[in-house]
């Protein structure tokens, strides 16, 4: 029984290391722009765009469509975005499913850096932040 208790925590610790955020640049967005609401707004449209089909448009939430990918799409309405390292949300927009762990994943988020610029990039975090609910 010892053992077996043992095991299990062991794959429950592995499991929650799995989890962790992986490493990425440490990058600062401008003094105050990720405030600025017509930087919120010019992410708004970027994400209406490019993003909603999969990600969910406001006041919606999470569509079924997010549902149908594995892993699911992330719902942005969920708090813990507002308080996400915005380099880490740059990040991730920026290299979508190209970076590990999220390629092994099975993530479908594509790479957006080659298409958008950093202001671009800034203006999809500030929303992000401004759409997660508290």
């Amino acid at each position: 029984m010892r053992r077996l208790l043992t095991s299990l925590l062991l794959c429950i610790a592995v499991a929650a290391c799995s989890e962790s955020t992986p490493s990425y640049p440490k990058r600062q967005p401008p003094e105050g722009f990720l405030q600025k609401s017509p930087n919120i707004a010019a992410g708004a449209k970027l994400f209406a765009e490019h993003c909603a089909r999969c990600h969910g448009k406001p006041g919606e939430g999470r569509n079924a469509r997010a549902e149908f990918f594995q892993p699911p799409a992330p719902d942005f309405t969920n708090p813990a975005y507002r308080h996400k390292d915005p380099a880490y949300l740059f990040w991730r927009i920026a290299r979508g499913k190209t970076v590990e762990p999220y390629r092994s994943r099975g993530s479908v988020t594509p790479a957006r850096g080659p298409h958008f610029s950093d202001t671009e990039i800034w203006q999809m975090v500030a929303y992000l932040q401004s759409r997660s609910v508290e």
